[in-house]
C-alpha cells in the first residue's frame, strides 16, 4: 500500500508543478455500436414477408361453393309411389355434375349448409326426382318450346343462310358499283371474285370481258371467253365475242372454227347464222356463205346487210339473176346506211 501511496504522490506532485498547457487530456472515444446483426435481422425479415406475399398471389383462387338452393315448401308434397328412395344415388344432370338437394328452415326459408347437435330442425320433404324415361318427352316438349324462344336478328339469319348465287351477286352489284365510280381495277377484281364463286355467273362474265375490251386487253378477253364456253359450249353469244376477237387479229379461220362449235345450239339465231356465211364469205367459200344467209333471212326477213351479203356471193358464183333480185330486196327494207346503199346500186349497174 505504501508503494502505491509513493507512486499517486509523485504523480499528483508532477501534475501540479506542469503549466497547464503541457497537462496533456485525451477523451477516451466511446466504443462503437455494431448494426451488423440489426441489418441482418431486417434482411430475413423483409425476406420472410416477400415470401409470403408471393405464396399468397400464387396460390390457387378458391373454389366458389355451389349455390343451394333453399326448399320451402308452404304445402306438404304429395309422394309418388314411383318416385325414387332419397338414399338412392343422385340422377346425373345437365353438365355431368349430381343433383344436390338440401334442408331448409322453415320459417325462413334459408338453406341450412351446417346443423348443430342442440337445433332441431324438421326433415326437408323429398322431391320426386325425374324419370329417366321421361327425359326424351322433356326434349320433345323443349323442342315443341322453341318457336317462343327469341328469334335471331333477320340479318345475322341473312348472312347465315346466303347462297353462293346470293353471294355472287352481291359481288356483281359491288363491281358495277365500282365502274361505275371510276374506279376500274377494283370493277375487274369484282368480276373475277363472282366467277371464282360462281362460274356460271354469265352476267358477270360478259361485263369483265366488255371491260376488257374497252381497256384493249383482248388477249385476257379472250381467255375469259374460253373459260366460259368450257364451262356452258351451248352459250352462242359467247362464241360470237370470241370469234369477233379472233376476226379482229385476221384469224378467220380460228373465228369460223369457233363458231362452227356452237352452230348447233345456234341453228334459230339469225345474227348468228349471218356472222356464219359472213365468215364463208371472206373465205372465198361462197357457196356455204348463200346457205347461211338463207337461213338468216328466212328467220329475219328484213335483214338488209344480210340481202346485200348473200347478193355478193350470188354475184360471185356468177348467179346474176338471183344477185339482182337480192341487191334490190335490199334496197326494198330502207335500212341500209347511204353508203351501203350506194355500193348496192353500183354492184346492180354492174350486172
Amino acid at each position: 500500500m505504501s508503494l502505491i501511496n509513493q507512486v499517486l504522490n509523485e504523480l499528483e506532485n508532477r501534475g501540479s508543478n506542469a503549466p497547464l498547457g503541457e497537462i496533456a487530456i485525451r477523451a477516451v472515444p466511446p466504443r462503437k455500436r455494431s448494426y451488423v446483426k440489426l441489418y441482418a435481422f431486417l434482411a430475413m425479415a423483409l425476406v420472410v414477408v416477400l415470401a409470403g406475399v408471393r405464396w399468397f398471389m400464387e396460390r390457387p383462387a378458391p373454389v366458389p361453393e355451389r349455390a343451394v338452393i333453399a326448399v320451402a315448401p308452404s304445402n306438404p308434397v304429395a309422394t309418388d309411389p314411383n318416385a325414387v328412395p332419397a338414399s338412392a344415388p343422385a340422377p346425373v344432370m345437365a353438365g355431368g355434375e349430381p343433383s344436390v338437394l338440401q334442408s331448409s328452415d322453415g320459417l325462413h326459408g334459408k338453406p341450412l349448409l351446417e346443423v348443430g347437435d342442440e337445433e332441431q330442425v324438421e326433415p326437408a320433404p323429398e322431391v320426386e326426382k325425374p324419370k329417366r324415361h321421361n327425359r326424351k318427352r322433356k326434349a320433345q316438349q323443349l323442342a315443341g318450346n322453341a318457336g317462343d324462344l327469341p328469334t335471331e336478328d333477320p340479318e345475322i339469319q341473312q348472312l347465315k343462310t346466303v347462297s353462293p348465287q346470293q353471294r355472287a351477286a352481291n359481288e356483281f352489284g359491288k363491281a358495277n358499283l365500282a365502274l361505275q365510280e371510276g374506279r376500274t381495277n377494283d370493277a375487274l377484281a369484282g368480276y373475277r371474285n363472282v366467277l371464282l364463286i360462281d362460274a356460271s355467273y354469265k352476267e358477270a362474265r360478259r361485263a369483265w370481258v366488255a371491260l376488257l375490251i374497252n381497256l384493249k386487253r383482248n388477249d385476257e378477253a379472250e381467255s375469259v371467253l374460253k373459260k366460259g364456253l368450257r364451262h356452258d359450249p351451248h352459250d352462242a353469244l359467247f362464241a360470237m365475242q370470241l370469234a369477233r376477237l379472233q376476226v379482229a387479229r385476221d384469224d378467220v379461220p380460228l373465228a369460223l372454227k369457233t363458231l362452227q362449235k356452237t352452230l348447233p345450239y345456234a341453228e334459230g339465231q339469225a345474227d348468228y347464222q349471218a356472222f356464219v356465211a359472213a365468215l364463208f364469205q371472206r373465205l372465198n367459200q361462197h357457196e356455204e356463205a348463200v346457205a347461211h344467209y338463207r337461213v338468216a333471212l328466212r328467220l329475219v326477213p328484213n335483214g338488209g346487210i344480210w340481202w346485200m351479203g348473200m347478193g355478193i356471193s350470188l354475184q360471185a358464183l356468177q348467179r346474176n339473176d338471183e344477185a339482182r333480185v337480192a341487191y334490190q330486196r335490199a334496197l326494198a327494207t330502207s335500212s341500209l346506211t347511204p353508203q351501203l346503199q350506194a355500193f348496192v346500186q353500183n354492184k346492180l349497174k354492174e350486172l
